[in-house]
């Protein structure tokens, strides 16, 4: 067995069988000097049993069974010199130890070898190459301080085995906020910079205005910022429509690029401030007009009070209610030339209204019609003359009776020309009939 060469720099090699068998002679360091190996069947002293000549000055050693006991140290007679101690012969067992010796050596080389496992590590896309003992993904990033957490994706899964020659892919999640046309949204992505986060979720960004250039980083701590995809959207001014491809990232920058202005009362379909959205149409309203004052009417309220002093369905004003007066404004526009109904703007109360109230009877009536007070009504309807005709000569009498409803009482020829008693029966046989209500002016006196 030759000695190999060593592949990590080091002053050591590995030994040699024969150097393995002495290594446990008396004496032995546990290193063997790295020395290069010799070229197969050169050298003036080629030995055809290993295929390798002698290095200059090698002299190989001899194996203690073979040595000669004329190798020890003599004296001038010839017989070895005193205090020389001969080496002694190896036993069969010490033999077999040393075997065992060699075995082991061999053993842990070839174990060392077997289990080491070249791996390709990228971590966001940074890409390196390690050797590790390991046995799964999640250990090789444990061994390399790597670690991750619930938005980070790692590809195989940190469970599968890992084998020689495999690649373990980590990209580490990062949080953004990112507004899109007004849209605000908090999300996790796994790119390193804005123009792959956007790709990543799904956003244009061909021709689209950012806040931030696309190539800027995002470390893993996140990023926020602003993008204003191009739109296309249609604008209906003056008679004309215009199709424009926008960024805008409001109503009135759209405006602008497009070169309208709005003057006096003139506004958009739209609010100024908004987003313009892909496919929108917006209208341009040139709007002319005046204003005018108009003074309105506030009915007044009406509230009632009980009385128990004055009979039931008798009602009398305590307050008298005065109506309020408020003053209206109103814009009479015209919108891209057609007139507009009126639009009231602002109202201001200039009177406040007074509530009326009333006192409403809550004392039972009489049961005989005959207890009313039938002289006040008479008083109040004729000036208690039974002769009396009204003016239009409609009404006659004392209680001022239709000729209809006089003759549906029983009545004969004219009320006036009939006598008070007659008039008086014919008007309590009324009351009986229908009430108070014949007499809507006079009739409450009936109650006093």
């Amino acid at each position: 067995m030759t000695a190999a060469y060593p592949q990590d720099g080091s002053p050591y090699r590995q030994p040699s069988a024969e150097e393995l068998y002495y290594s446990a002679e008396p004496g032995y360091d546990g290193y063997f000097p790295f020395q290069p190996e010799a070229q197969p069947g050169t050298g003036p002293e080629f030995a055809p049993e290993t295929g390798y000549g002698p290095e200059p000055g090698y002299e190989p050693a001899t194996i203690p069974s073979q040595r000669s006991r004329s190798s020890r140290p003599k004296t001038e007679t010839g017989r070895p010199k005193r205090g020389s101690r001969p080496r002694t012969r190896t036993s069969t067992a010490g033999k077999a130890v040393r075997g065992l010796v060699i075995l082991a050596l061999i053993g842990s080389v070839t174990a060392f070898v077997a289990f080491d496992k070249t791996i390709e590590l990228s971590v966001d896309g940074q890409t390196q190459q390690v050797h590790s003992f390991a046995d799964t993904v999640g250990a090789v990033l444990a061994a390399n301080s790597i670690t991750t957490g619930s938005h980070d994706l790692v590809t195989p899964a940190p469970s599968a085995a890992v084998a020689d020659d495999s690649t373990i892919t980590v990209r580490y999640g990062r949080p953004v906020t990112v507004t899109v046309n007004g849209a605000k949204s908090q999300d996790w992505v796994h790119s390193t910079t804005v123009g792959g986060a956007l790709a990543e979720l799904g956003v244009r960004v061909t021709g689209a205005a950012l806040s931030v250039p696309a190539t800027t980083p995002i470390s893993r701590q996140g990023l926020t910022f602003t993008v204003y995809t191009q739109r296309q959207v249609t604008i209906l001014v003056d008679g004309k429509t215009m199709h424009l491809t926008t960024t805008a990232p409001t109503v009135a920058a759209l405006l602008t690029q497009a070169g309208i202005t709005l003057q006096n009362q003139d506004t958009a379909s739209a609010p100024e401030t908004s987003v313009p959205t892909d496919g929108e149409t917006i209208s341009v309203l040139r709007i002319h007009g005046t204003t005018e004052v108009k003074q309105v009417s506030i009915p007044y309220q009406v509230t009632k009070e009980s009385d128990p002093t004055t009979y039931s369905g008798v009602s009398t004003v305590v307050t008298q209610g005065v109506d309020g007066v408020e003053e209206v404004t109103l814009a009479l526009q015209v919108i891209n030339g057609v007139p507009q109904p009126a639009k009231q703007i602002s109202a201001t109360i200039t009177k406040q209204p007074v509530t009326e109230v009333l006192k409403v009877g809550t004392k039972p009536l009489p049961t005989n019609v005959a207890d009313l007070d039938w002289a006040a009504l008479a008083q109040c309807e004729s000036g208690g003359n039974p002769k009396s005709v009204d003016s239009s000569g409609t009404y006659y009498g004392l209680y001022q009776f239709s000729v209809a409803t006089w003759d549906s009482l029983g009545g004969t020829g004219l009320p006036n020309q009939a006598s008070p008693s007659e008039q008086t029966d014919l008007a309590e046989l009324l009351y009986e009939r229908s009430g108070v209500g014949q007499w809507p002016v006079c009739g409450p006196n009936l109650y006093k």
